[in-house]
């Protein structure tokens, strides 16, 4: 993934080069409710407003991300060694952690809508779906979404500053796994499940 625009560049340039793959795809109704919703969820929270922040990040990792799909590819193979008791605790630790690590840039997503960049084909069917912050350093964010059961989109992955969200996921979730010779119990643990 080439490392994600810096604000003020032509719209066109952003879309042909934040976006790999195929030509740029007009956005489809299912793409403009995700960008809608997420909008819905940020545009009334005033920054230093703690409360009002904490209850809109629950609501954004509840309502965007496709929690359940993405932990079996951060866990990796010891997803198949969770018991289902074990994988919900996963799940939650997860998206307790997604919460949290958008509370911390809190101030900087309340009431700061997304503008639609561009949308692309990615691997597997995925779409990626490139949006700008409307105020403050106006950074690009990119999601990839996937289709649901009834053609809803959920995000399996968000990408700020280059930075994929899953495969820090990924990458912590290894670390953990190695330090501790694989405990499935320590992995849940470092995300507070």
């Amino acid at each position: 993934m080439p490392t994600i625009l810096a604000s003020g560049r032509a719209v066109a340039v952003a879309v042909g080069l934040v976006l790999p793959g195929g030509p740029a795809q007009a956005a489809d109704a299912a793409v403009q409710t995700f960008v809608r919703q997420v909008n819905a969820v940020v545009a009334s929270v005033e920054p230093g407003n703690r409360a009002a922040i904490e209850t809109a990040c629950g609501r954004l990792v509840a309502q965007a991300f496709d929690v359940p799909a993405m932990a079996p590819e951060i866990a990796g193979e010891a997803w198949r060694r969770m018991n289902a008791a074990e994988r919900q605790a996963y799940q939650r630790g997860l998206a307790g952690k997604a919460a949290t690590e958008c509370v911390a840039h809190g101030n900087e997503m309340a009431g700061n809508t997304l503008d639609l960049v561009g949308v692309r084909k990615g691997d597997s069917g995925d779409r990626l779906v490139a949006v700008r912050q409307s105020q403050g350093r106006g950074r690009t964010v990119i999601w990839r979404v996937r289709a649901r059961e009834g053609g809803s989109l959920k995000a399996i992955d968000m990408m700020v500053d280059g930075r994929s969200l899953a495969a820090a996921a990924r990458r912590d979730a290894r670390d953990v796994l190695e330090r501790t010779g694989g405990d499935v119990t320590a992995l849940i643990r470092s995300v507070g499940g």
